[in-house]
């Protein structure tokens, strides 16, 4: 159960970061698969939640609400060739990869369980590559 929730916590924590970032990007196409994957990073929370609660673990309405809105920040310009974002990007994709795989290494973990954080680690991983791969030929493009 703690595992779930930390990756519960690291899924909020990407998608938050990831809508911020999104806010600064120019380029409509990278702009919008990088919201595409904060939205999926909010369907895979979502799942977790209903997942703990039947496992009899309680998230407050609040926590629900936290994990279904959308930052605002203030609008912040910046090009969208800056190397820190990327960089900042990597480690939210390294970091919530790290708690998949202890998820996945939890021996009690049920096997309807594991196939859903197996799936959504899937699909992330995929999310994060299409936009290392746009964002390369954006760069490409642009020199």
């Amino acid at each position: 159960m703690e595992k779930l929730t930390r990756l519960l916590v690291a899924l909020q924590e990407v998608k938050n970061h990831y809508e911020q970032v999104a806010k600064r990007i120019h380029n409509k196409q990278l702009k919008l698969s990088i919201l595409g994957l904060a939205q999926e990073s909010k369907q895979y929370a979502n799942e977790l939640i209903a997942h703990i609660e039947t496992l009899g673990g309680i998230m407050h309405d609040r926590v629900k609400i936290d994990f279904n809105k959308m930052e605002d920040s203030g609008e912040i310009l910046e090009t969208p060739g800056n190397t820190e974002e990327l960089v900042g990007l990597k480690l939210e994709e390294q970091q919530v990869m790290k708690t998949y795989r202890e998820v996945l290494n939890e021996p009690f973990l049920y096997d309807t369980i594991r196939q859903m954080v197996r799936y959504q680690q899937n699909g992330l991983l995929h999310c994060f590559s299409q936009i290392r791969m746009l964002y390369s030929t954006l760069l490409k493009s642009s020199s």
